[in-house]
């Protein structure tokens, strides 16, 4: 009996390591930051093309504030999301400013927007499944749509990350793909 605990202990050694993901355990093990800065690269795949575009930049947030995206290369632009507008600028010029109450696919943008930067992993549970799992300290989690708005835009999100998102993968409807690699980050 005493061989037997040990080889039935290593057995099951792995599946204690790599478990299946909640968003309460998401919630559990990333931090909730109330602000946070860092830098980012971007490919935008665009299918219709079948090309890359690549940009790099700083962005900073402020829980239920301000998400603020600069992108410095290859074009210098900033956005800046707020809970009620979104903001572009360039060249010191605002190109646009919509008010997220004029149109709700802006309001459930930003919300899903936030809510992954801000490890709010609560908000999400309405828009999306989620399935992943957790491996020595990492984590992986995929979310797909469960409402029709978001289904829309988007068929799926691919996560990564430790105590913080460290890439954010966005496949749209259409084919298009964003991957965001998120680095030199200090709450």
């Amino acid at each position: 009996m005493r061989f037997y605990l040990p080889v039935l202990f290593l057995c099951l050694l792995p599946y204690a390591v790599y478990a299946e993901l909640s968003f309460k355990q998401l919630e559990s093990i990333t931090k909730n930051a109330s602000n946070l800065e860092g830098s980012f690269v971007q490919e935008k795949y665009l299918a219709a093309l079948d090309a890359s575009l690549y940009s790099s930049g700083i962005f900073s947030y402020q829980r239920g504030k301000s998400v603020r995206w600069e992108t410095v290369k290859p074009i210098q632009s900033e956005m800046l999301m707020t809970p009620t507008s979104i903001t572009s600028n360039q060249g010191g010029q605002q190109l646009m400013h919509m008010e997220t109450k004029s149109n709700p696919a802006i309001t459930l943008f930003n919300e899903i927007f936030f809510s992954v930067l801000t490890a709010e992993w609560g908000k999400l549970s309405s828009y999306f499944k989620l399935s992943g799992n957790v491996e020595a300290g990492q984590w992986r989690a995929e979310l797909v749509p469960v409402d029709k708005t978001v289904m829309q835009v988007i068929s799926r999100v691919e996560l990564k990350g430790d105590a913080l998102v460290r890439e954010i993968i966005l496949h749209e409807s259409g084919g298009d793909q964003t991957t965001i690699h998120v680095d030199n980050m200090n709450p």
